[in-house]
């Protein structure tokens, strides 16, 4: 079909996940029609369009993994799997009329700011579009992250990592190398080993790994759910409850964790005979420092026969296999990556440049993530990050995404009711609210439990979590407090000073 896209629009979304399809519905509901979506491959689904290896499931449960305004009933699990959300996430594109604003095969290569004329100039699948708002919705998890291994393009046989699964690929009876330990692998793991004939899981950090709670949703339960919605709202809010009920060890007294930390060892000792092997898999750092995870099939998988774990540090690889710290040659036929994503390194960020051209990656020189209400970014006029820094409430993301559209939102109406032009988060504003995230902060599990993860930039600070509960979020992001903000209006451009002020922002 011919592209008819106009070439300018008011809002221009880069990303068809949760994050995007989410905003792209909210506009719609408030009457902001004039938007575009952006997405690189050929379907929308974000990490749940990428990710399609064996096994991969969503760890938070399917009440809460779903947008409020649009609920399913027709989960067939307690925890989702990739096929359902991204089904689910296509449905809503549909049902929302959202599919037709999508320019699938369009990647954003360039976009940045042009001050002159008060818009966005993005350039995707060799067109060029401006917008007046700019919202950067590729999530944190777009950008596989393979390690720089002395060797690894050298390798005789298979390598893929797991968001790029091979499905040509078969599993059986090779001999088969896992790098990495993190929730992908712990998912996909169990998947392989009764296939192959070998399994050798290099590991660094071992996982902490809770009993996994997922149940198939019967019948007669989601028949239920769609003749009395209610009962959905109340499994939701009872969701998120539990999870928040974990706010409290995770930020302020790590010591409140250590009854799971105990379910967790004992997962391990009932699923692990040989002490040898239990050791390995014994984390050495505080719960909650690294995201847990579930399973109930990971620990077996590995106590098999034909598995391995090795704990010495890889070398190099050779052509024909991987070399460890201790001289040993581990001889495999295909090594499958599980080492994540980047985050900070995100390829996405090195295409986006603000007001002075510099681009985000360049802003954020050294991983240093930092933004206001984990928002918006000095030097990003009309830019709005989903899922940026310190946006992360511990529980389902889709809560953050609906917090954060929310103040999209309340920004684009005050620009239209104002007259205002374009608004730029002041830096002084940025600064006070990472000084309050990092004071929240500063004596959560992730902060003091002893582990390097994502989380955490390389000097060590926490770029991922907002300090305290999804309701205290919420209410912040219902919001745009302007007075933050340098604003220039459509008269003139005049520049309004903003009022000086004092608020707390953390609630």
């Amino acid at each position: 079909m011919a592209d008819t896209a106009p070439h300018h629009v008011h809002v221009a979304i880069i990303g068809t996940g949760f994050g995007g399809i989410g905003a792209a519905i909210r506009l719609t509901q408030e009457g902001f029609d004039d938007f575009l979506l952006f997405e690189r491959a050929d379907e929308v689904g974000g990490t749940w369009q990428a990710n399609t290896y064996p096994g991969a499931q969503c760890d938070i449960p399917s009440a809460l993994y779903s947008f409020s305004f649009a609920p399913n009933p027709d989960w067939t699990r307690l925890y989702p799997l990739q096929e359902e959300i991204q089904a689910y996430i296509a449905r809503c594109a549909d049902d929302f009329g959202i599919t037709s604003r999508i320019r699938f095969g369009h990647d954003v290569t360039h976009a940045g700011w042009d001050d002159l004329a008060q818009v966005w100039r993005l350039t995707a699948a060799g067109q060029e579009f401006t917008a007046d708002v700019l919202v950067g919705a590729t999530g944190p998890f777009s950008e596989p992250s393979v390690p720089a291994i002395d060797g690894l393009d050298d390798f005789a046989g298979e390598v893929f990592h797991s968001a790029q699964w091979d499905h040509s690929w078969s599993p059986e009876g090779k001999r088969v190398a896992v790098i990495g330990t993190g929730a992908s692998a712990v998912q996909f793991v169990p998947q392989l080993q009764p296939k192959v004939k070998q399994l050798s899981l290099f590991q660094r950090t071992p996982t902490w790994i809770m009993p996994h709670p997922d149940r198939p949703v019967s019948q007669g339960v989601r028949t239920m759910f769609r003749r009395h919605p209610v009962t959905m709202r109340a499994l939701r809010e009872s969701c998120g409850l539990a999870q928040e009920m974990m706010v409290p060890g995770l930020v302020k007294r790590p010591g409140l964790l250590a009854p799971m930390a105990a379910v967790a060892r004992l997962h391990l000792r009932r699923q692990v005979a040989d002490p040898e092997l239990r050791a390995k898999l014994t984390p050495r750092y505080a719960f909650g420092c690294k995201r847990p995870t579930f399973s109930n099939t990971f620990y077996p998988a590995l106590a098999a026969a034909n598995a391995e774990v090795i704990t010495d540090g890889i070398v190099r690889v050779t052509p024909t296999g991987i070399e460890t710290a201790d001289g040993v040659l581990h001889e495999v036929d295909t090594i499958v990556l599980g080492t994540g994503f980047k985050l900070a390194g995100n390829e996405g960020f090195r295409r986006i440049h603000g007001a002075d051209d510099r681009s985000l990656s360049a802003t954020w020189e050294g991983g240093e993530m930092v933004a206001y209400m984990g928002t918006s970014v000095a030097g990003f006029p009309n830019f709005f990050q989903i899922l940026g820094p310190n946006s992360v409430v511990y529980t389902s993301q889709v809560v953050t995404i609906e917090a954060q559209v929310d103040y999209l939102v309340d920004a684009l109406k005050q620009m239209r009711d104002q007259g205002i032009r374009s608004i730029d988060v002041l830096p002084e504003a940025q600064e006070r609210f990472v000084r309050e995230v990092d004071e929240g902060l500063a004596h959560s599990v992730w902060n003091t439990g002893g582990c390097s993860s994502y989380y955490l930039s390389p000097s060590g600070r926490n770029y991922t979590f907002w300090p305290g509960f999804v309701v205290g979020f919420r209410r912040r992001m219902k919001h745009i407090r302007l007075a933050d903000f340098t604003v220039r209006r459509i008269d003139g451009l005049r520049l309004v000073e903003p009022v000086a002020h004092e608020q707390e922002l953390i609630g």
